[in-house]
């Protein structure tokens, strides 16, 4: 990466960071004066020229792990280390904004469940569903895809969200297991809809 591309990718994704990281470390490791977080922002500085940073997907809280382990490290290299600074360094853990795995996993989850439904819809109102829903289309963009009226989609919609709705509905109340899980009822649809 260039030096240019550097800088604009730090200016863009690190400085908007480095006011509340710098009072996370003022908050947190109290006996650091000003200088020393001064200091230690700017050896985090040093750190980023050496990062390849397309690997980088949360930069708040790389800059964060950086600034950790400075100060673990300068926790090493001192002589006598206070007890108090180790659960100052442990205590720096700046949350993320990314969603953690367990969130991922449960957001995973919920879209293959919902990819099971509406792979279980009538074929009229999963297209409408699908082109409305996955691919932003208007209404009237539907009606044209399907060569249906608007108030047909409108109703094909319908149909599906209220399928869909009594799917997981199902799935939560009787705790069905993913590969039983399904649409109960008629799936037939009217035809000329």
């Amino acid at each position: 990466m260039n030096k240019l591309a550097r800088h604009e990718w730090v200016a863009t994704h690190i400085l908007p960071h480095e006011g509340k990281v710098r009072s996370w470390l003022r908050r947190y490791i109290q006996r650091l004066t000003p200088s020393d977080v001064d200091d230690l922002m700017q050896d985090a500085y040093l750190h980023l020229c050496d990062v390849e940073f397309t690997r980088i997907t949360n930069a708040r809280a790389y800059l964060g792990a950086i600034l950790r382990n400075l100060l673990a490290e300068q926790a090493r290299r001192a002589r006598i280390v206070p007890m108090e600074r180790l659960g100052e360094i442990e205590a720096l853990r700046i949350p993320s904004e990314e969603p953690g795995p367990d969130r991922r996993a449960g957001a995973q989850q919920e879209l293959e469940q919902l990819q099971r439904i509406v792979a279980r819809l009538p074929e009229r109102c999963r297209c409408a569903f699908e082109l409305r829903t996955f691919y932003n289309l208007s209404l009237r963009e539907v009606a044209d895809e399907m060569n249906v009226t608007v108030k047909a989609v409108q109703k094909h919609l319908a149909a599906a969200l209220v399928r869909i709705n009594e799917a997981k509905n199902a799935e939560a109340e009787l705790g069905v297991s993913r590969s039983e899980s399904g649409i109960s009822g008629n799936d037939r649809e009217q035809s000329g809809n």
